[in-house]
């Protein structure tokens, strides 16, 4: 009867693992995806800021928050695009485990702009 439990109780904790989420940037002409997790380093997104910032795309994650290992831990980040498209979003740890947030950018796509969860 235990073994009725148990095996339900095993698939429920393996499920509620952290999911392997690596950090994403992606650029050309006219095109930016950028996607963060609970895996991504303030070092990371720092230095997609500078690239950004050569397309013209504005970022700001000075209110985001990181663990002691520099790791993301709740995120506030604010994009302005060159098109003058703009917006915020955020999420605390538990949600950047499960899932990217970030934003896209497509000068010439049918949405030019899009951001949070991606």
């Amino acid at each position: 009867m235990k073994n009725i439990f148990l095996l339900p109780l095993i698939l429920l904790l393996f499920s509620c693992q952290p999911k392997e989420l690596p950090t994403i940037l992606e650029q050309s002409e006219g095109y930016a995806l950028m996607k963060v997790s609970h895996q991504t380093t303030k070092a990371e997104l720092s230095s997609m800021v500078i690239k950004l910032a050569k397309q013209g795309i504005d970022i700001d994650f000075s209110k985001s928050e990181f663990f002691e290992d520099g790791k993301l831990r709740n995120l506030k980040l604010a994009v302005k695009t060159p098109d003058g498209n703009s917006g915020a979003t955020s999420a605390d740890q538990v949600t950047l485990q499960f899932k990217y947030f970030g934003f896209l950018y497509q000068k010439d796509g049918s949405v030019s702009f899009k951001i949070g969860e991606i």
